[in-house]
């Protein structure tokens, strides 16, 4: 792999963004998820502070959904922060955590169903859900818990990492791995103790790095300047040298004989038996514009397929390293409401028969309405701004008080206002 001249990247970081509208750069793609469901390669990502989900189809990635979680109490969206896919009963769920709640949605077509959302009541900020074998896990600056299917917490473990939540990985129920000032850590989780800690050599202590586990208890890490391969005791049982790139993640499909990894420039496969080099792929080529290869899953899917988080686009990649699709970060504006949401009525009180006039705002630019006049259903729809205006007709009901409620079709953003039918 020769070296390669590239720009400087811009640094990038989560922030929240107390702004209702916002037109700007793209969203990084930097990290996310992927499954393998009846043969067919879902993927995700939050990094948008949407929960973003695709499915490959004939070589290319189609959009399924682009949520955000609603904020009752203030008509206002927040940002999703991480997601996992899991397949349960021959269905497949995707959890999310967004702030202090956890998230779960059953994916049917091209709909995200909302099973449930929980919200902690102890103040614990979620930055990471996962699975760890086969149990749900979020982890915080609080460490990491264990959840049941209810869901509720049934174990928990002190291991922190509050500059880097993404580094802290399992795959199966015994060992915990960290990534952290620039020690691989092997926590044993039957002994609630650090088992050991292995050196790795990175420039910057701080970063996203994700390792790998194998079946026989081998971790894979690539740093700086090595991938290695090393025994659950610490003993270094291979390595291979890059090209001396900052890196970022190495992981497997767990069904063939590789491993692979990213660095910046490319991703790189090797036999994960010896840690020799296989092939290799400058994804800052083949993704366009600004790209540069981070976040990395490997699902098999007739075959291993790469998903790369890939900066300015997420990029599908074959067992040789080939491109099969990608998908580019947009810059369209984030569907926001516009203003808190309020109704007006053009007279409180009427008899049945009796045409009145209802109007409002702060719902989503150009939304689609559902209103409810005491049982009577309409629909209408928002202009450019979030606001409406739209005539009803007073129901034959029997007289006294009922409510009006505006809900968005799309957001779920509701609004009621209370209107009296008086007699004739």
């Amino acid at each position: 792999m020769r070296k390669i001249v590239l720009p400087i990247l811009a640094v990038m970081i989560l922030a929240f963004v107390f702004i209702n509208i916002s037109y700007g750069k793209p969203k990084s793609y930097y990290s996310g998820d992927a499954i393998n469901f009846k043969n067919q390669l879902y993927l995700g990502s939050t990094n948008s502070g949407s929960l973003e989900v695709w499915r490959l189809e004939n070589k290319e990635l189609r959009s399924l959904f682009k949520i955000r979680p609603l904020n009752e109490r203030f008509g206002t969206y927040d940002d999703f922060y991480d997601l996992k896919f899991v397949v349960e009963a021959d269905q497949l769920f995707v959890y999310a955590v967004s702030g202090f709640s956890l998230y779960k949605y059953e994916i049917v077509g091209q709909q995200a169903n909302l099973i449930f959302s929980n919200k902690n009541t102890y103040w614990e900020w979620y930055n990471r859900v996962d699975k760890f074998g086969t149990q749900l896990v979020t982890i915080s600056d609080r460490g990491v818990k264990i959840w049941n299917e209810q869901p509720d917490v049934i174990n928990s473990y002190e291991l922190i990492n509050r500059e880097a939540p993404y580094n802290i990985r399992a795959y199966n129920e015994r060992y915990l791995l960290n990534v952290q000032d620039n020690y691989l850590q092997i926590y044993d989780r039957e002994g609630r103790r650090l088992a050991t800690s292995i050196p790795v050599n990175y420039r910057s202590a701080t970063g996203n790095h994700q390792t790998y586990q194998d079946e026989s208890d081998n971790i894979y890490i690539v740093d700086d300047y090595y991938a290695k391969k090393f025994s659950i005791d610490g003993r270094l049982l291979g390595s291979f040298q890059h090209l001396n790139y900052d890196a970022y993640d190495i992981s497997a499909s767990g069904y063939s004989d590789y491993v692979y990894f990213s660095n910046g420039v490319g991703v790189v496969k090797l036999d994960k038996n010896n840690m020799e080099l296989i092939d290799y792929a400058w994804t800052t080529s083949i993704g366009g514009a600004e790209s540069w290869a981070m976040g990395l899953k490997v699902v098999n899917v007739e075959g291993d397929k790469l998903v790369v988080f890939n900066n300015s686009n997420i990029l599908i990649l074959d067992d040789d390293l080939k491109k099969i699709a990608s998908v580019r970060a947009t810059e369209e504006a984030e569907l926001n409401n516009l203003e808190n949401l309020y109704l007006n009525l053009d007279s409180s009180a009427g008899a049945s028969g009796k045409l009145i006039t209802v109007s409002g705002g702060g719902y989503l630019p150009n939304e689609k309405l559902s209103l409810n006049f005491a049982g009577s259903n309409s629909e209408t729809q928002a202009d450019s701004r979030g606001r409406f205006s739209q005539s009803l007709v007073v129901p034959e009901l029997k007289v006294g008080g009922v409510d009006i409620k505006v809900v968005g079709v799309n957001s779920k953003l509701s609004y009621s206002i209370s209107f009296l039918i008086t007699a004739n």
